[in-house]
């Protein structure tokens, strides 16, 4: 065998394996029993990129977001790997490490955020949001009992794309629109901490 068909094989039985991990979609979901599990899974990470656009700025930033309870540590950068903030919740603290290093607190991490970037990003809503759950906000449903959009004070989610993983409906595309800031939020990978 050569080099190259070796090689070609490899290739092939690797992008299989890699087939062999998607998991079937379903074509329904029960959305209370959906919620019921999504309320009760707290501990998760994800990664992917956001895109901010206000009147003011354009912007883009690679995501990391882990969550602990009610506890998280979010960070931002750039696509080419710049550090622009850390955004954490430890006890009821928060703290805001800047791209400069240095570390700023307050009890409204939206406010703290708006202070140091001039970006809206409802940080507050975030956790819920981001696993497709309303809080007790407005909402309406896709035709599969997945959530379609939320309607949460000055705040517009509408969600794109689902896919099912580790036996949950996950969003994987979020628009989020208010108080003069339009957010795309397309997640690139969940994990489940158990």
């Amino acid at each position: 065998m050569t080099l190259l068909l070796r090689i070609f094989t490899f290739a092939c039985l690797l992008s299989l394996a890699g087939c062999a991990t998607i998991q079937p979609q379903r074509d329904q979901v029960n959305w209370q029993q959906e919620r019921a599990r999504l309320e009760q899974l707290t501990h998760w990470q994800l990664s992917g990129k956001m895109a901010i656009i206000t009147a003011q700025q354009k912007g883009s930033a690679r995501v990391n977001w882990r969550q602990d309870g009610d506890d998280y540590r979010l960070n931002l950068s750039s696509i080419v790997g710049t550090h622009i903030l850390e955004l954490s919740r430890s006890k009821g603290e928060i703290t805001l490490i800047d791209n400069e290093g240095k570390r700023h607190q307050s009890q409204d991490a939206e406010a703290l955020v708006y202070q140091l970037t001039g970006w809206n990003i409802p940080v507050q809503g975030l956790p819920e949001w981001i696993k497709g759950l309303p809080g007790k906000a407005e909402f309406e449903l896709n035709p599969d009992s997945s959530l379609a959009s939320v309607r949460d004070g000055q705040w517009q989610i509408v969600y794109g794309d689902y896919r099912d993983q580790d036996g949950y409906r996950l969003p994987h595309l979020l628009t989020m629109e208010g108080q003069g800031s339009r957010l795309k939020l397309q997640i690139n990978q969940w994990t489940i901490v158990h």
